[in-house]
Parts: C-alpha cells; structure tokens; sequence
C-alpha cells in the first residue's frame, strides 16, 4: 500500500528532540533545528563578501550550543549573550550533545569543515576558522 505525504503533514512535523545526560552536570534536552534556525545558524557562520563566502567557525560550535541546548521545561538554557562564555566550556561536555544535535537537525558529519572547503575561493590563504581560543577571563 502506497502512501503519499501531504502538506499538512510536513506543517505538524514535530521537531526531534533527545535527552542527554551531561556527565556531571545533570539532564538536558537537546532539540534539532528547524528551517529557520539551521539559516539562522548558517547566517551566523558564514559571511558573504562581493561575492565570496567565508566561514567563520570559530564561533560555530558555541552558537550551536545555544541553539539546540534546552532545559526541563523546554526553555533554551542559553543565549546569545551567553556565546563568549560558551566558548570556554570543555569541548569533551560539548562536542557530544552537539553530535546529537547535528544528527536530529539532518547535518552530515563534517558539514561545517565542508562549508570550509567550499567557501575558500582561490587564492584564498585564511577561511575564516580562527586558530585563537579565548582565554578564561577574557571577557568574551
């Protein structure tokens, strides 16, 4: 038996979420991105230039974290006002709820490297990914 998807049901698509237990720290909920948010985060990482894109990661993993990082009641633990400070936690907490992150918003393993790759025209020494971590205290 065929069935066909109507456009009522891609509108009532829930957003996927996980729970996640963050050693140490306790639950959290992790929420995919929807549309709007994965431009929103995109817009955020990448700048486009007479023409060239350049990418701009060294805030990428931070701005993910406070887009998907949800607290009991489903309210997002952390805004943008938080990014500078989010920079600083330990990428051994981070990188695992961002992996789950990335897989309920449907990115491929590496996309961000890929953005890279292909942002980078030629000629192009710097792609934007910044080698400096901020220090604690730094203000940021």
């Amino acid at each position: 038996m065929e069935t066909w998807a109507t456009k009522e049901g891609f509108f009532k698509c829930p957003v996927p979420r996980e729970r996640k237990t963050v050693p140490g720290l306790g639950d959290i909920w992790i929420y995919g991105l929807t549309n709007a948010e994965k431009d929103d985060y995109e817009d955020k990482v990448i700048s486009v230039r007479a023409g060239s894109r350049q990418v701009k990661l060294k805030n990428a993993r931070a701005v993910l974290m406070s887009l998907v990082v949800f607290d009991k009641n489903g309210k997002r633990m952390f805004g943008e006002a938080d990014i500078g400070r989010l920079l600083l936690v330990p990428a051994f907490v981070t990188d695992p709820v961002l992996d789950i992150a990335r897989r309920l918003s449907g990115m491929r393993t590496g996309e961000e490297e890929e953005l890279v790759k292909n942002s980078a025209g030629p000629g192009d020494e710097e792609s934007g990914s910044g080698s400096e971590s901020p220090k604690p205290g730094d203000g940021r």
